[in-house]
């Protein structure tokens, strides 16, 4: 089984894009993962939120950004942080390790173990 460390958003991205069996996190990230784990439970209105400050943040520096969190954290209950973690990192990445992975989480990191296809 393959398996790897990471410690920040772009080596996930990169274990995820190569479909890693294992991925452990470690550091901020894992905290940081553990409080955005509640994207896999959100409405489709409340992801779109999410996805419209991501895909308003970039053009606008992070200004537009300000004004979108609150009514975002409105709709899904999570801290404006969480939120724009997940924003940073990106609403289609986030759900993709929750939905191909089962996430263990522990006071060293978090442990994400690829699902078995049925």
């Amino acid at each position: 089984m393959s398996s790897v460390t990471v410690t920040t958003m772009e080596e996930l991205k990169e274990a995820l894009s190569a479909k890693t069996a294992e991925i452990l996190v470690t550091g901020e990230l894992a905290g940081k993962l553990k409080k955005a784990q509640k994207v896999k439970t959100l409405s489709a209105i409340a992801v779109a939120a999410i996805a419209a400050i991501a895909v308003t943040a970039i053009p606008t520096g992070g200004a537009s950004v300000l004004g979108a969190a609150p009514v975002a954290a409105g709709l899904t209950g999570m801290e404006i942080a969480t939120i724009l973690f997940i924003a940073t990192i990106g609403v289609t990445t986030m759900i993709a390790l929750f939905k191909d992975y089962d996430a263990e989480f522990t006071t060293e990191g978090a442990k994400f173990t690829k699902k078995r296809k049925r």
